[in-house]
C-alpha cells in the first residue's frame, strides 16, 4: 500500500498498517534548496523542486504545500515583514485589511501556491499524499481583526467565503487532504468557538462539506488542547482529524483517544518533537507501544509544528527509517 492510500485509509479509520508520517517541511526545503524562503516561494519551479528534493532525500509518507499563516492575511491586504532567510514572514499590519472584494486571482503569492501544489499532485500525487494547508476560519478572522472577545457573523461570513474559493482552488487540483491551522490560537480556539460557536460551526459546515464533495479529507490543526475538551469541541466542528501540536499524551491517554476515534469516527494526528532526540524517543516509545499491541486504524503522526530549518539532517532520516520499519 503506497502512503497516498494509507493516509486516505486512516482517515476513514481503515489503516491496518503502520502510521504515516507527514511532517511539516517548509523552510529546512529552501534551506536544501540553498535559496532563502522568500525566493523559494516567489517562483513555482523552485518552491516545486525545493519540496521534491526534500521528499526524495527523506522519503516520508506526505508532503504539504506550505507552513505559512501570512500567505491568506496578505490576500486580505496585511502587510508583511520578512525575517531571515528560512524563516516565514510576519504579520505587521492589518489596519488596511480589506474583508469585502478579496481576489485570490490577485495575490501573486497564492497564484504560486496554488501553481506548486499543481506541479506536487502531477509529480508524486499518484504514489504520495499531497497535503493543502490554510489558515483556519478561527484564527484568520483573529488575524485579521485582533483580539475580540466576540467576532461578527458578518466577518465570520466574509473570512468563510474566501477560504471556500481557496478550498475549491484546492480540491479541484486534487489533494489529498486540507489541513486547516487553529493552532496559531493555541489555547485560545476553545473559547473563540464557543463564544462564537454557530456561526463558525455554519463555516465549517460549508468548507468541510466542500472538501467531501472532492474526495479529500479535512483535518484541524490545534496547539494545547485539553483531551477532555475533544469532544465538545466536535459537537460544534466535525472534521475527519484532529492533530493534537502541543500535547503530553501518556500511555493512558493513548487509550482514551482510541476510544473517541471510535466513538466520534475521528482520526488522530499524535506530534513528535522532532528536533528534541530525547524528547522524540519518550514520545515514540509511548505512541508505538499502543499502536503496536491495539492496532488502532485512525492514528498517524505528524511534526511538532514546523521542523526548524537548521535540524541536524540524520535526525530526520533515523526517525523515517524507524517509523517505516514499525
Amino acid at each position: 500500500m503506497n502512503s497516498k492510500t494509507a493516509l486516505r485509509n486512516t482517515f476513514k479509520l481503515m489503516n491496518s498498517e503502520r502510521p504515516v508520517f507527514i511532517p511539516f517541511v517548509y523552510g529546512l526545503a529552501a534551506r536544501l534548496g540553498q535559496i532563502p524562503l522568500s525566493e523559494m516561494t516567489a517562483d513555482a519551479s523552485y518552491y516545486t523542486h525545493s519540496l521534491e528534493d526534500a521528499y526524495e532525500l527523506f522519503k516520508y509518507d506526505g508532503i504539504v504545500n506550505t507552513y505559512d499563516s501570512t500567505v491568506e492575511a496578505e490576500l486580505f491586504g496585511c502587510k508583511l515583514e520578512w525575517p531571515e532567510d528560512y524563516h516565514a514572514p510576519q504579520v505587521t499590519d492589518c489596519s488596511q485589511a480589506k474583508l469585502r472584494e478579496v481576489n485570490p486571482e490577485e495575490s501573486y503569492r497564492m497564484q504560486i501556491l496554488l501553481e506548486t501544489t499543481k506541479r506536487l499532485v502531477m509529480s508524486k500525487g499518484k504514489d504520495v499524499a499531497i497535503i493543502g494547508i490554510l489558515t483556519g476560519p478561527c484564527s484568520l478572522v483573529r488575524t485579521l481583526t485582533g483580539d475580540t472577545e466576540s467576532d461578527s457573523e458578518e466577518i465570520i461570513s466574509l473570512v468563510g467565503n474566501v477560504l471556500r474559493e481557496l478550498i475549491k482552488k484546492l480540491c479541484e487540483l486534487r489533494v489529498d487532504a486540507i489541513f486547516f491551522r487553529e493552532d496559531i490560537l493555541d489555547t485560545d480556539y476553545i473559547g473563540k468557538l464557543q463564544v462564537s460557536n454557530k456561526p463558525y460551526a455554519n463555516v465549517y459546515t460549508t468548507l468541510f462539506n466542500l472538501t467531501k464533495f472532492y474526495n479529500c479529507s479535512p483535518a484541524i490543526i490545534v496547539k494545547n488542547l485539553e483531551l477532555k475538551a475533544i469532544s465538545e469541541m466536535h459537537q460544534v466542528v466535525q472534521p475527519d482529524a484532529l492533530i493534537l501540536l502541543g500535547t503530553n499524551i501518556g500511555n493512558d491517554d493513548m487509550a482514551y483517544l482510541a476510544e473517541l476515534s471510535t466513538s466520534l469516527k475521528l482520526s488522530f494526528g499524535l506530534p513528535l518533537k522532532v528536533e528534541s532526540p530525547s524528547e522524540l524517543k519518550a514520545q515514540l516509545t509511548i505512541f508505538s507501544q499502543y499502536i503496536d499491541n491495539n492496532k488502532p486504524s485512525g492514528f498517524f503522526y505528524v511534526s511538532e509544528g514546523e521542523i526548524p530549518y537548521d535540524i541536524p539532517l540524520e535526525i530526520l532520516h533515523e526517525l523515517v527509517a524507524k517509523i517505516q520499519d514499525a
